[in-house]
């Protein structure tokens, strides 16, 4: 049983059956590329944030990222894709009702995929997610290389900001137009990329002395294991996988 302490039923899943889960969501709207079926997939992941109790954290890194992308494709595809049913016209562009729904389909499908995502990592740590991959088998040396990456950016985040209130207090200007900020740019990446080699290094020290490259059976001070809830959301989850490719293959062959 998952030993982290959260209440809400579907955060206190073990990580990979929240994978699976989010995995299903994508193979759903990859399955079936009706706008329809997009949209429905679209509305189970909000149902699913809410229901984790991360609905606000969701639908901020939505707008923040994936709904920027899904407006660039909507903007494009609506004005210069080919088509034949011109819905409106600006100055020289013309929107067309096959580039909108072209642009609607791939939009969507991109909020579905980056939205189950979003979700899960919304709700997983990614303490608790190496721990699961590597008991189901992954080397240690890969687990190390993905927590690494996962953590890469909120690290640089961090030391980034550090950099710059430092640069701040030695009287650098960071902020105004473009050109003050180009100049303030060098004198905090060099110090933000001295820090990440001498972070690096520190971290091997760190491994080694912890007997990373030692063989033989590891041990975990945190560990995580599945309980009955997983087994059955894992039976549930399978059979509707099934059922939706027996479906797309139906449709196929109609």
């Amino acid at each position: 049983m998952n030993t982290e302490k959260k209440e809400n039923p579907i955060c206190a899943l073990y990580p990979l059956t929240k994978l699976y889960l989010a995995a299903v969501l994508i193979a759903a709207a990859v399955l079936f590329p009706a706008l329809p079926a997009r949209i429905a997939c679209f509305a189970c992941i909000h149902v699913l944030a809410w229901a984790s109790g991360c609905y606000r954290a969701v639908v901020k890194r939505w707008a923040g990222t994936l709904g920027i992308l899904f407006l660039i494709i909507l903007v494009v595809q609506t004005l210069f894709y080919p088509g034949e049913q011109v819905l409106f016209q600006i100055w020289i562009f013309q929107a067309k009702r096959e580039g909108l729904m072209l642009a609607l389909k791939l939009g969507i499908l991109l909020l579905d995929v980056g939205g189950s995502l979003i979700w899960f990592f919304a709700i997983t740590s990614e303490k608790a997610l190496v721990t699961a991959l590597h008991k189901a088998g992954m080397s240690t040396d890969m687990t190390y290389i993905l927590l690494s990456t996962l953590q890469m950016v909120p690290v640089l985040k961090q030391k980034s900001a550090v950099i710059m209130n430092a640069q701040k207090a030695r009287g650098l200007e960071t902020e105004g137009n473009v050109l003050v900020r180009a100049r303030a740019f060098l004198p905090v990446l060099v110090p933000l990329v001295l820090s990440s080699l001498q972070g690096t290094e520190e971290r091997a020290l760190a491994l080694e002395a912890r007997g990373f490259s030692v063989e033989g059976k590891k041990t975990h001070l945190f560990d995580i294991r599945p309980g009955k809830a997983d087994r059955v959301a894992a039976v549930l989850l399978t059979v509707l996988l099934l059922c939706m490719i027996a479906g797309r293959v139906e449709l196929w062959m109609a």
